[in-house]
């Protein structure tokens, strides 16, 4: 006879395995555009979400805000694709925001070491905001670093390291940079 335990666990609903993915151009930014996954990433459809974030990322795209507010799970499979997807951006001058992310997913992140190496935002007005800001003349800066003192150039706004001491710094979309 099973145990009420083993009962319990089989009534937890598990993820799906299907991840949709929406975009839209930004109408601000014509070489941005926004996606929204739906569902979960997994190994078993890693492929087709790669094949959807190939479509979205025409010739013209350089930046790709990825809005992470109703994705239910992302393995490290998907987060090593968020890795690729952010090179390819970076090779076209242009950059991947990831926003609207779980704590559970900003954990993850955290233990792979990638904290801090993506450009974050609370959501995807921000990461656009963010965006007009860059290109309305506020980045980039030349600032001092809060933890050493050396002067750094910061290019837009969001999270990076200090090249001397490596310490994580947060850049705002107004030109305000603080340690975290």
């Amino acid at each position: 006879m099973p145990s009420r335990l083993l009962s319990r666990i089989q009534k937890i609903p598990q993820p799906g395995s299907d991840a949709i993915i929406s975009s839209q151009i930004s109408s601000d930014f014509p070489d941005c555009a926004v996606a929204r996954f739906v569902g979960a990433v997994t190994d078993t459809n890693l492929e087709a979400v790669a094949q959807s974030f190939d479509a979205i990322l025409s010739e013209s795209i350089h930046y790709l805000v990825v809005d992470f507010s109703t994705i239910e799970d992302i393995g490290p499979a998907g987060i090593g694709l968020m890795l690729v997807l952010r090179q390819e951006l970076r090779d076209r001058h242009g950059d991947v925001i990831l926003c609207a992310m779980r704590p559970r997913l900003e954990r993850l992140q955290k233990v792979l070491g990638l904290d801090g190496y993506f450009t974050t935002a609370p959501d995807s007005e921000s990461a656009l905001q963010s965006l007009k800001n860059s290109i309305e003349g506020v980045y980039p800066l030349s600032v001092r670093c809060p933890a050493c003192d050396t002067l750094i150039d910061i290019e837009r706004p969001g999270r990076g390291r200090c090249q001397t001491c490596e310490a994580v710094i947060t850049a705002f979309p107004d030109g305000a940079i603080t340690l975290g």
